[in-house]
């Protein structure tokens, strides 16, 4: 509850002053920030197309429309990294050179918003448990159809979702088609799994809760509020990658009971009243920003009343 409470917090003060500034920052992707690996300028990066697996998504946009039942469910997202970009997008580091490659997984609750008719829209479940956003320094990249690869050894930042500020997702075809459209040779690696077409967007604001400093030498959380912004394109089928098998959580890889996404969807991965869970390729985009002086003091006297507030509760 007391995440629940700060994250209200940051977003109420955010709400009440949006400005804020775009924070460029330095990437040493050895891990040995102050040596001659240090990338300076670095000001978006740039995630390759990977896998979004709503758990029990299906089954609450139906029970939304039923009008009964949960209307909860859980967001996965595993990725690859693609580029560190400098603001003009020219790229800075391409993922796995040098041997180094990195990663990302996230999971948050949400709640179906709206239905109309074939396009849906989604909030943020401050309730749901499940609120991570983790970086991996790995020395491979991620299988994307097996789920493997994508969680090694303790992540390099992490960060928990504050605030949705916008998601949806519309259907343009219900007919048929295959889900695995992408990939290596671009087999269908799915067992013929069939699959809605449609396409949807994230816009998604993260506290950044803790960074290495020897691969983000400057991003000091102590110092300042970090806030994490990803923007995310969404679309079904897969067009670029396989859809993942298995989705890695922050406790779990998929060879250690990852959440199995194949068997969940149904005969058509997203259609009306099939499956419970819905999955799709997810292609996103992050940056930094740290709030002005006025959105920090609206932001502290939000703590500041948390703490009053939980101290008469204590008194009580």
């Amino acid at each position: 509850m007391k995440l629940n409470l700060i994250s209200l917090a940051v977003v109420a003060a955010l709400g009440a002053s949006a400005s804020a500034h775009a924070l460029d920052f330095t990437f040493d992707p050895t891990g040995t920030a102050g040596s001659s690996g240090d990338i300076a300028g670095v000001s978006i990066i740039d995630w390759a197309p990977g896998t979004a697996y709503a758990q029990n998504g299906s089954q609450a946009v139906n029970n939304y429309v039923l009008g009964s039942g949960s209307t909860a469910f859980t967001l996965y997202y595993q990725a690859n990294l693609g580029t560190m970009q400098a603001a003009d997008t020219t790229p800075l580091f391409m993922n796995g050179l040098g041997g180094n490659y990195f990663t990302a997984i996230m999971g948050f609750g949400e709640r179906v918003n709206s239905v109309a008719g074939t396009t849906a829209t989604f909030t943020f479940d401050p309730t749901n448990p499940v609120n991570y956003f983790n970086i991996y320094a790995t020395s491979a990249i991620g299988n994307n159809l097996t789920g493997a690869g994508f969680v090694n050894g303790a992540p390099i930042l992490s960060g928990h979702l504050a605030h949705t500020d916008s998601s949806n997702f519309s259907v343009s075809n219900s007919t048929p088609v295959l889900l695995d459209q992408g990939g290596a040779g671009k087999a269908d690696n799915w067992s013929g799994q069939q699959s809605v077409t449609g396409s949807g967007a994230s816009d998604l604001t993260f506290v950044v809760d803790s960074v290495n400093g020897n691969y983000f030498p400057d991003l000091n959380v102590a110092q300042m509020l970090i806030l994490s912004l990803f923007n995310t394109s969404q679309v079904a089928p897969f067009n670029q990658v396989d859809p993942s098998q298995c989705m890695n959580t922050d406790t779990s890889t998929c060879t250690a009971g990852g959440i199995t996404t194949v068997g969940t969807l149904g005969t058509v991965n997203g259609a009306p009243f099939d499956g419970a869970s819905f999955i799709f390729q997810a292609d996103a985009n992050q940056s930094f920003t740290v709030p002005e002086p006025g959105s920090l003091a609206l932001l502290g006297l939000g703590l500041a009343a948390l703490g009053v507030s939980a101290s008469r509760r204590r008194s009580a």
